[in-house]
């Protein structure tokens, strides 16, 4: 069984945000990450990590380079460095989704990310959007919102 977050991109007021937007990722270790770096990186569209990690190789590259660092060490560091990105590349990957405005909405467990699309898509109730079909209430008032299922809302 792998976890899955779900990552809903920013819709407009009033609209449910597109399916084909909303973006699954498998939390865990990622092989592709350790073995591709910053590659997969600009492959799943993080830009900013992908600068970042390479700058960061860079650094090590250069800096083995400046202070004479044997060839084993820098590559342990390298190594060090793909270890990290494969822990840590989904999150990195979320962490660029919540700057394009993107929210985390919920976790999945499952086989598959289409088993975790199936049971995400069939629970889903966009949030923000207007029922077509709600009558306004008559009187003028306006139902007051239960809280909890078993008190009012206090009054002002």
């Amino acid at each position: 069984m792998a976890v899955y977050t779900v990552h809903i991109p920013p819709a407009a007021p009033g609209e449910a945000p597109s399916p084909e937007r909303i973006v699954f990722l498998r939390d865990g270790f990622s092989t592709p990450a350790f073995l591709l770096g910053p590659l997969w990186l600009l492959w799943r569209r993080a830009w900013l990590p992908a600068v970042l990690w390479t700058a960061a190789l860079a650094l090590i590259l250069g800096g083995g380079a400046a202070f004479a660092l044997d060839a084993e060490a820098a590559s342990v560091l390298q190594l060090a460095l793909g270890l990290l990105l494969g822990l840590e590349g989904p999150r990195l990957v979320a962490w660029s989704l919540e700057r394009k405005g993107y929210t985390e909405s919920a976790v999945m467990v499952a086989d598959s990310i289409d088993e975790a699309e199936d049971v995400f898509f069939a629970n889903w109730r966009p949030s923000g959007v207007l029922s077509t079909t709600a009558v306004p209430p008559r009187g003028g008032r306006a139902a007051r919102p239960v809280i909890g299922g078993l008190f009012e809302e206090p009054r002002a």
